[in-house]
């Protein structure tokens, strides 16, 4: 039996496995048990409505009440706040490794006895057959433990990791929170560009079917005007199915049923910051205020202090305090009679470990390795930290340039379109002319309009690297 419990799974059941999935029987005993798992602890019914249960909003809806929204619904800036509870539950189960630990046994024998061959007349009684009680009371008080010392201060250090944790996560949500936003926003937008230009498209047409019923159009020119609406109409498909993939980013992020986003305003970034800023400051700065990093080096220090926990459990000695009362009731004996004792013992224990104490082997080279692998992430993350710091403000100070450039064209495809509209009003121009300047503005404030809502992205996220909380200006 023991032999076949290695036997690979047969293919007619893998087979039934892969076309039918989970029983009837299994999936309603899973459900029947989820649904009882998730009914216990306070506050079940709320955990429910607030992290399983959408929401719904109504209207455009604003920056400021996504992120409130996120910070009350979201599932993961919950679940870092259970990591909280838990870190102070564990740190308490390792305060409680160093408190007296007491114990009460109650055990019931019965035994049959028999004097086989004895040269003492004393067990020359035969047979005997009786039961006994025995009532154990006992107590142990670690004095001297290290092991259990640095579990506490290795829970201690994990309570304050799991903090930053959480403070981590609110801000990571929170930037997801408005990237997503600027990017639903910028899809919008560009989308209500794209059609403005099919509009004006479609005044090219017509302004070109009324110059060839005159016979001064161009043949081809409809036909190539369409074929450019056409593709703006394909653009603009496009951007609404980023839009709609925004919205439902945004509906997971907040918990809440998101269907329409306010149009971006003016958030007060000056284009002109990025200019200002010192690239080496940002860094230095982010590598100190930036709370994943603070994290790593929690998580470093506490791959630290087990290392020494596990040194101690591997070779230092464990001193500890006891004492017992045991109370035996033994209604007869092999002697004839029986007995009622008591014993009161108290003492201390020293345990010495001399080789392979525990049977496991010894702790302290996996602690080293995990010691080293933390120290390796943690260089890691400020490596990638810094790179991405000095990444982001060169795109800054570029997407600034190329909106300056864009603001420029915009500025001068209007003032063509202003010169146009005044040549057709004397009769020196048509509107199929001021149609192609039209579209030519509108293809220049499209291009500001992306280049300034990249220009907003770029900027949440040096924010959000250099450890700024950005719900402050919300």
């Amino acid at each position: 039996m023991l032999v076949g419990c290695g036997a690979p799974v047969d293919s007619e059941r893998l087979g039934a496995i892969a076309a039918n999935g989970m029983s009837p029987e299994d999936a309603a005993r899973t459900t029947e048990r989820l649904e009882r798992a998730l009914a216990r602890g306070d506050d079940a019914q709320g955990r429910a409505d607030r992290f399983g249960d959408m929401a719904a909003t109504a209207g455009s809806v604003t920056p400021g009440a996504l992120v409130q929204a996120a910070l009350a619904r979201n599932s993961r800036i919950g679940a870092a706040a259970e990591d909280i509870a838990l870190a102070d539950a564990e740190r308490m189960r390792a305060v409680f490794g160093y408190l007296p630990q007491v114990t009460i046994g109650y055990q019931r024998s019965e035994i049959d006895q028999e004097v086989i061959r004895s040269d003492n007349v004393v067990f020359q009684a035969g047979t005997a057959q009786y039961p006994v009680t025995t009532l154990t009371a006992r107590i142990d008080q670690p004095i001297i433990d290290l092991s259990r010392i640095f579990a506490i201060q290795h829970a201690r250090n994990a309570r304050t990791q799991a903090e930053v944790d959480y403070l981590a996560t609110v801000r990571a949500v929170v930037y997801e929170v408005l990237d997503t936003y600027v990017m639903a926003a910028q899809s919008a937008a560009r989308a209500r560009a794209l059609n403005s230009r099919m509009a004006i498209l479609d005044r090219q047409v017509s302004a070109q079917g009324a110059l060839a019923e005159t016979g001064l159009g161009i043949a081809s020119a409809p036909s190539a005007l369409r074929s450019e609406r056409a593709g703006i109409a394909s653009e603009a498909a496009m951007e609404m199915t980023r839009y709609a993939d925004a919205l439902g980013r945004l509906s997971f992020l907040t918990g809440s049923t998101i269907t329409q986003v306010a149009p971006l305003r003016a958030t007060g970034v000056s284009m002109s910051g990025a200019r200002g800023m010192n690239v080496d400051a940002l860094v230095a700065r982010g590598l100190q205020e930036n709370p994943a990093v603070m994290s790593a080096a929690l998580a470093v220090v506490g791959a630290d202090v087990q290392r020494q926990q596990a040194l101690a459990a591997d070779f230092s000695p464990v001193l500890t305090a006891y004492a017992l009362l045991e109370r035996e009731d033994r209604e007869a004996s092999r002697f004839g009679g029986g007995s009622l004792t008591q014993d009161q013992t108290v003492g201390v224990q020293l345990t010495v470990p001399l080789f392979n104490a525990q049977g496991r082997g010894y702790e302290i080279g996996t602690a080293n390795v995990r010691l080293r692998r933390q120290g390796l992430e943690y260089n890691a993350l400020v490596r990638e930290l810094e790179t991405d710091i000095r990444t982001t403000h060169a795109r800054l100070l570029q997407l600034a340039q190329a909106s300056g450039q864009a603001a420029t064209a915009t500025r001068e495809a209007g003032v063509a379109v202003r010169a146009e509209q005044d040549r057709v009003a004397v009769g020196e121009s048509s509107d199929f002319a001021t149609a192609a300047r039209e579209l030519r503005l509108a293809q220049s404030r499209e291009l500001q309009d992306v280049y300034s809502a990249e220009y907003l992205r770029a900027w949440f996220r040096l924010q959000y690297l250099t450890g700024v909380d950005m719900r402050a200006g919300l």
